[in-house]
Formats: structure tokens, sequence, C-alpha cells
């Protein structure tokens, strides 16, 4: 039974990086600031089957994207389309409150 314990067993997507997180966390925020944070969230999770074949998508246009942006970024971005749990984290991202930065002139 050693052989069949292993045998259809689909891996763990990893954890995103905190390089990755900075990015989804970037991305998130100028949606967010835009006002279409749960417009956007909906639609990510809503379209999750189709993440994989998404970044198929941008493989085969990847020609034409790195015209307009710089390749790392492009093949950054297909990775975490990819990775199931950076597009939770960008979802949940997408769904929270912006963080409002004290003014220090702002008295309370």
């Amino acid at each position: 039974m050693g052989i069949w314990n292993n045998a259809f067993k689909i891996t763990e997507p990893p954890e995103p990086t905190p390089e990755e997180k900075k990015l989804l966390d970037v991305l998130a925020e100028k949606v967010r600031r835009r006002g279409l944070g749960e417009v956007a969230a909906f639609t990510v999770e809503s379209t999750s089957p189709l993440h994989n074949l998404g970044a198929q998508g941008i493989t085969f246009i990847e020609p034409a994207l790195t015209m307009l942006f710089k390749k790392e970024d492009v093949e950054k971005y297909r990775a975490l389309l990819e990775n199931s749990k950076a597009v939770k984290y960008l979802v949940n991202r997408l769904n929270s409150e912006p963080e409002e930065k004290e003014d220090p002139d702002v008295k309370k």
C-alpha cells in the first residue's frame, strides 16, 4: 500500500512570501482607492476555477505584455495567479478596510 499513499495527492500551494504579499497589498490598495474592492474580490473569487487557465493565457501573451510591463512583473503576477493561497490573500486584502493613517496635527 506504500505506493498508493501518495499516488493521487495534490501538493499544497506555498504561502505567499513577504515580497509577494507586498506586491498584492499594493495592488489591493490601488483597487480599493478606486472604490472597487468588493467588486474585484467578488470577481476574483467567482473565477477561481479559471485562474490556472488565466495564468496559461498570460504565458501565451507574455511577449505582448513585456512591451508594456517588465518581464519580471509579468512572471510574478502569473505565479501569483497560479497560487490559490496568494489569491485568497488578495481577496482578503480587497475586502479589508483601508488602514487609516493618523495625522499628528489632528487632535482626538
